[in-house]
């Protein structure tokens, strides 16, 4: 690089947008390619890859299964061939229309042709499946090969599940004792308490009682344990192991389930279970699901029991199931046709809602005639209760009838109409259904002697069979072909490089332990901290020690932290019981240890209600090791017995050979046997090389490692990585930076930084933006600043367990008991109380915080300036204006004496003690804002240094990946890389007016990217990057320049260097500020758009019947059949993804054509030469033209990818997606607008989002009027009748013209809504907008253009470079 003159880049980085400038050390922004360096870089935000996943998982079982009928086809062909040739040929055929099958088998069965025995006789004595399998099960006499393999085929298309491999096939079903011990644990660990001992045989049999209803086995269970109606929870989790639905509060508790969400329910029969139980995930955290997945647990050990009706085969069991449905349905159809013929008619001959034919999926009568409807397979609850109605309705003397009295006790009891296949039938296991197989193979083998045959392996065909029916590919196996996959590790061993591999060879062909191995290398996580390091196990020893302590040290008892012995005490007496640990548990500890009063009632604070951390590990192990759990020899063989169970997952058979490879002579059978019914998952952030890194305080001297320090220390981890300690400067020493141009990374390198997709996309967008600003450039800048968004999943991690209700809401839910209060709070709109005052007034019961005095509520309404809102922790030290802890309403004169200083006088504090200790009771006030009035103490230094820190600090993942990068990219350059909280920019835009207008267009992301190098330099400038040093110097000079709520109201200097310049008016000085303001007018923002080429799946998934399927817009099932490609015979599926554009030139009678043609995600890597693409583009083309001749076809170009900058007859778009003969275009302008506007749209924004539009001025006057609205509506229409914007397509001018005097005469409301309509419109964030309130449709301005682009007069592709500096513009009417 050239010589380096130094400049900033300063960078606003979000989910979907990454804003940038370039300055000097002026803050002028500077210029490059002629253009200046500013600009917005748009994209949609990325999203997780497990919908492709899911596709990738099922496809692959798919052919493991295809595979696997192969082989059995294998082993019965000759068998088969010799019985009946055409067997074979039948059954591959029996998906085709009869004209669609082979020549030889033009005949109407699937099966059967036999001259004595046709499908119609095989289904008359077997009407499922089931009773073939139950004959083939009881019998030993010969049977028909075709018979046999049918029966054998059918289960090997439903193998059941394999989550439960210490299950033996020819056994007991799972323990039911073990189940329910596993949920004794987990219930203890969060205070439920279950009986123990019980009798688990007898549980199982209470649960899976048959034709009783669900709600009398709730009752037996309840009784069989003998709970009261006061033990609320465990009645609740009864509940849920009947299969009823249970609420989540009520297990869970307030603490954990808010508000909102106290409603949430769930049952593990119902069909939204997976999706219910993400939701309580996200609520309750990982650790607590564990509580529900082990009730599910025994739910489907009993629910197992009761499908099985004590039968050991499932086929009989589901025989009896068929026939008592064959009982119930001649009974019901009985009645019927006696009473009510109309009714008959309605439940059996159509296909209607909640009837017979929708609850079997099947109707065959007349004219209705369905199979396999979309509406097959209703619930039987929902039948059940439509039974039930029209039963009600039949006349009176159906009421005496018999079959009526028993059709009701039979729906009463959840036993009428059972069906064989439902969403039970996802809780079989493997083993059950491999019972009836080995019988079927046992009892075949009598009479089919080529199940006996030996080969090779010396496995006879029937065990081969078995053991390709049993086996699963061991998850840290992976695929098994490494050819063209990222996603396979595992290797051949040498010498077995060819040949199938098979159950039987798997582990001769495959390393299996090299492969466990890899999978480590692969999925365990890498330290965040040291990046050549695995982290350990969430639920290790050491890491769950880790958790427990960090959070311990951050307890605070009235305000105090305890000692660090007290905290040993506590961690060792309490935790060390290995049960997560309450607040209730706490201050009862707190109280029988004497280290608070008996009487008293300590406040608690510092963590977030209970602990949420727990040595729960260690209680588990201690179960099974007794007291040599507690030996230090023994901890590394516990954590790594949790390493291999976490790794290896439910592979019991692995675990275990590890185990008594490495430890047998300590642990025997049984203790074995205990381990491996424990459950680990998960992993951690930290790795063991981390915590026991050491380092020293600076105040002693003492070394000590990370766990260490935790432990005889009140510090918590950042604490320890703070200012005070060496570890900071031994981690630095210890990562090592690796020189690696910022020209060679990829987006793989990206990788192993552990980011959520929407952060990789987003950095990787970021670093070639830096890339490019550098090369134009020619050097590396002298500081980059960086404010970087929360993704979506990290904002709801924030704002978990936040309160979500309204204000008037939550005060009337706290004055529930008072009387007096809550009427007047009836009367009180939930709008007036966004006002703080007046929100703060009913927080404090109406008085004073400082002194109790009653606030006079009529002055504070009339504006009255003798009350006033404090900060609590003073703007002095720290920028902190939440409600809920840190501000609250005083009168003025209580508030002048305190000044700046804190704590509170401990006059106020001894006075009000009581009063704050009421509002902390009522739930008024949080913990956080009470510990703040009753704290005695000074801030230390460290607190005021972490008061800056958290406006400089940024610890996120996506920082630490850009910083990461940026060293090793310029290693030699003292480039300097600074993070800005958002809290910083927004802090100078407060300060002096500097509106920001998201609505309007998007050049706010790159003014964002502007203020943060300006407000960014000036932290850095103030602070350096050692706020603990810099705070020790100015407690030294008596705090004279510093307070953070006045940073831009004072000059700051770096050494010499002016970094700000204050406005001063008495000099009149505009300061820097008017630099600033000066480039924030500049309406030269550069704008670009990601193209991209879509991939992923190809259509929905959905299969829509021959009915539905339309020739034009479906695509066959299976492509590669031709005989299945005619969509109207066979159906198809809808919603093909496009992948991009080609632009075709083609010719329709004598007339020369060019269109943009969406190009199908399956051909997306061809090429533009490609013949396969070329066949496909005729194709639609010819279909679209029909009977007119199409010629002359050619690929101009490809690909256009999506979301391509288009020039459109003089006006600038982004190229959307297709419809039909049209394409969606997005508006690539931006409407600029002056200040005074931009800040009157912020009001009229702020009152559509937040429905107010009463608010006024300090003055009294309206914010909102009708004229200000009627002004900017002008404003808009003029813009947009001149000037480049009377070229946009779909313009919606003519009805802004047409409707102004109707917006006269609107409300402010609807004035508001169409002004924001409008510039919904010209940033195209949404597709079309309603403007029927001024006379217009409800859909307008839809911005679609033929994809006949010969009929525009002209059409450019313009390519940008990410920044917009460089551009390449492509005449599509010529190329």
């Amino acid at each position: 690089m050239s010589e380096k003159i130094p400049y900033y880049i300063g960078l606003d980085m979000g989910t979907n947008s990454v804003g940038w400038a370039v300055t000097d050390e002026n803050y002028k922004i500077l210029r490059g390619k002629g253009k200046d360096m500013w600009g917005v870089r748009l994209f949609d935000e990325a999203q997780t890859a497990a919908e492709r996943r899911t596709n990738r998982v099922s496809r692959r079982r798919r052919q493991r299964e295809v595979a696997r009928i192969g082989l059995v086809k294998e082993y019965f062909a000759d068998a088969l061939n010799a019985v009946d040739p055409g067997f074979m040929v039948r059954l591959e055929e029996s998906k085709y229309w009869l004209e669609d099958r082979s020549e030889e088998n033009q005949q109407k069965f699937a099966l059967f042709n036999d001259k004595d025995f046709t499908d119609k006789e095989y289904y008359t004595v077997y009407p499922t499946i089931f009773h073939l399998r139950k004959e083939l099960i009881e019998s030993t006499e010969q049977h028909d090969v075709r018979l046999v393999y049918l029966a054998i085929l059918n289960l090997f298309k439903r193998r059941g599940h394999f989550l439960n491999k210490s299950l033996e096939s020819d056994g007991e079903t799972m323990s039911m004792a073990e189940a329910y011990a596993a949920l004794v644990d987990e219930a203890a660990a969060l205070e439920i308490t279950l009986p123990m001992p019980i009798d688990a045989k007898k549980l199982e049999e209470v649960l899976s009682q048959k034709g009783v209803s669900r709600k009398f086995v709730e009752q037996d269970t309840n009784e069989f344990f003998g709970f009261s109606k006061k033990a609320s929870e465990a009645r609740e989790l009864v509940k849920l192991m009947c299969g009823l639905t249970g609420k989540m509060r009520n297990i869970y508790g307030e603490e954990l389930i808010d508000d909102d969400n106290k409603k949430l329910a769930l049952s593990f029969r119902s069909n939204d279970y997976e999706e219910k139980m993400n939701e309580v995930a996200e609520l309750v955290g990982d650790e607590n699901m564990r509580l529900l997945e082990a009730v599910k647990e025994v739910h489907d050990i009993a629910l197992l029991a009761n499908i099985l009706s004590g039968e050991q085969y499932l086929s009989v069991a589901r025989v009896k199931q068929y026939n008592k449905h064959k009982e119930d349905l001649q009974q019901l159809k009985r009645v019927l046709r006696t009473y009510d013929k109309a009714a008959y008619k309605k439940m059996f001959r159509v296909m209607g809602k909640d009837n017979y034919s929708a609850y079997v999926g099947s109707v065959n009568y007349k004219e209705h005639k369905e199979r396999r409807n979309a509406g097959a397979g209703k619930d039987g609850e929902s039948f059940r209760k439509a039974v039930e109605k029209v039963i009600d309705a039949l006349p009176e003397e159906a009421q005496l009838d018999q079959d009526v009295i028993e059709i009701r006790e039979k729906i009463k009891n959840e036993a009428f109409l059972p069906k064989q296949l439902t969403s039970a039938n996802g809780i079989i296991p493997n083993q059950v259904h491999l019972r009836e197989l080995k019988r079927i193979l046992e009892n075949a083998s009598g009479y089919l002697p080529f199940l006996n045959e030996i080969d090779e392996s010396g496995l006879t065909v029937k065990e081969r069979i078995a053991q390709l029916y049993e086996f699963q590919i061991p998850y840290y196996v992976g695929p098994l072909s490494k050819q063209n996959s990222k996603n396979a590790w595992a290797n051949r061993r040498p010498g077995e490089e060819k040949g199938r591999i098979l159950p039987w060879n798997f582990e001769q062909k495959i390393d299996v332990n090299q492969a466990a191995e890899d999978f480590i290398k692969r999925m365990v996580r890498h330290c965040s901290y040291l990046d050549a390091e695995f982290t350990l196990p969430k639920q290790s020893l050491m890491y769950e020690k880790y958790m427990v302590l960090n959070e311990l040290n951050n307890l605070r008892i009235n305000g105090e932290k305890p000692t660090v012995l007290q905290k040993q005490q506590i961690y060792n007496e309490l935790f060390g019981k290995g049960k997560r640990i309450t607040q209730k548990a706490l201050i009862n500890y707190l109280k029988d240890e004497g280290i608070v009063e008996k009487d008293s009632e300590p406040i608690i604070s510092g963590i977030d209600g209970d602990f949420k951390a727990s040595l729960s590990t260690f209680g588990k192990l201690r179960t099974v090791l007794k007291e040599e759990a507690c030996k230090d020899s023994s901890q590394e063989m516990m954590d790594q017995i949790v390493f291999w169970a976490t790794v290896y997952g439910d592979d019991k058979r692995f675990i275990r050979a590890r185990i008594e490879e490495h430890y047998s002579e300590i642990l025997d059978d049984h203790a074995i046997k205990q381990l491996l019914g424990m459950k680990f998952n998960g992993w951690g952030n930290l790795s063991k090389a981390f915590l026991e890194m050491e380092g020293a305080s600076k105040e002693d001297g003492v070394y000590r490692s990370v766990i260490q320090a935790l432990w005889e220390t009140n510090d918590n981890l950042m604490e320890l990585l703070g200012q005070r300690y060496t570890y900071k400067e031994e981690l630095e020493k210890r990562v090592q930076t690796k020189e690696k141009p910022l020209a060679e990374w990829t987006i793989d390198d990206l990788d192993g930084m552990y980011l959520s997709p929407s952060v990789k996309r987003m950095v990787w967008q970021t670093l070639k933006i830096i890339r490019e600003i550098t090369e134009v450039r020619g050097s590396a800048p002298s500081k980059i600043f960086v404010e970087m968004a929360r993704d979506d999943a990290q904002t709801k991690a924030k704002n978990k367990g936040k309160r979500t209700k309204s204000r008037k809401d939550f005060l009337l839910e706290c004055y529930k008991d008072d009387k007096a209060w809550k009427d007047e709070l009836t009367s009180v709109d939930d709008g007036e109380l966004r006002a703080k005052k007046l929100y703060l007034y009913y927080l404090q019961m109406g008085r004073c915080m400082y002194s109790g005095e009653a606030i006079d509520l009529a002055s504070l309404m009339s504006g009255n300036t003798m009350y006033d809102i404090d900060h609590i922790h003073p703007r002095h030290f720290v920028k902190d204006d939440s409600l809920e802890n840190n501000l609250v309403f005083v009168k003025k004169d209580k508030n002048a004496h305190k000044s700046d200083n804190y704590p509170l006088e401990s006059e106020i504090r001894n006075k009000q003690f009581g009063f704050w200790k009421s509002l902390l009771d009522k739930g008024l006030i949080t913990k956080t804002k009470f510990t703040r009035l009753i704290r005695s103490e000074d801030f230390s230094p460290e607190e005021l240094a972490g008061f800056i820190n958290r406006q400089l600090v940024e610890t996120r993942q996506g920082t630490k990946a850009i910083t990461k990068i940026l060293q090793q990219a310029f290693p030699d350059d003292d480039m300097e890389v600074v993070f800005t909280k958002a809290g910083v920019a927004a802090k100078l835009r407060h300060d002096f007016d500097l509106v920001k207008v998201r609505c309007v267009n998007d050049t706010h992301h790159a003014h964002d990217a502007y203020l943060n190098i300006v407000a960014g330099n000036v932290y850095n400038a103030k602070f350096t990057s050692n706020p603990l040093r810099f705070i020790k110097n100015e407690v030294k000079k008596g705090n004279a320049s510093y307070h953070m709520d006045k940073i831009f109201f004072r000059d700051v200097k770096r050494g010499n260097k002016l970094v700000w310049q204050a406005p001063n008016n008495e000099e009149k000085t505009p300061g820097t500020i008017a630099i600033v303001r000066e480039q924030l007018a500049r309406r030269t923002v550069l704008q670009t758009r990601r193209s991209y080429m879509a991939h992923g799946i190809l259509s929905d998934a959905t299969i829509y019947s021959k009915d539905t399927a339309k020739t034009e817009s479906y695509r066959p099932v299976k492509s590669s059949d031709e005989r299945l490609s005619d969509v109207k015979k066979y159906g198809g599926m809808t919603s093909i993804k496009n992948t991009a554009y080609a632009l075709v030139e083609y010719t329709v009678k004598g007339k020369t054509i060019r269109s943009l043609e969406g190009v199908p995600i399956y051909l997306g890597n061809c090429s533009k030469d490609d013949k396969k693409l070329l066949q496909y583009l005729q194709e639609i083309l010819q279909r679209e033209n029909k009977n007119k001749q199409v010629e002359n076809v050619s690929v101009r170009m490809y690909p256009i990818r999506q979301r391509s900058y288009l020039k459109v007859d003089g006006y600038y778009y982004y190229l959307g997606g297709a419809t039909g003969s049209s394409v969606y275009l997005l508006d690539a302008m931006s409407v600029y607008l002056s200040k005074e506007d931009m800040g009157y749209v912020k009001k009229v924004e702020k009152a559509v989002a937040q429905q107010r539009y009463d608010e006024c001025t300090k003055e009294g006057e309206f914010v909102l009027t009708r004229e200000k609205n009627m002004d900017l509506y002008n404003k808009l229409v003029d813009k947009f009748s001149h000037g480049v914007f009377i070229k946009r397509k779909a313009s919606i001018l003519k009805t802004l013209e047409e409707g102004i005097d109707v917006f006269s005469e609107l409300n402010i409301e609807k004035q508001c809504g169409i002004i924001m309509q409008i510039f919904a419109w010209i940033t195209t964030s949404q597709q079309n907008v309603n403007l029927t309130d001024i006379g217009g449709v409800a859909h307008a301005g839809t911005l679609l253009i033929s994809k006949k682009l010969s009929t525009s007069r002209e059409a450019l592709l313009i390519e940008q470079s990410l920044t917009g500096l460089w551009s390449k513009t492509t005449d599509l009417l010529t190329v």
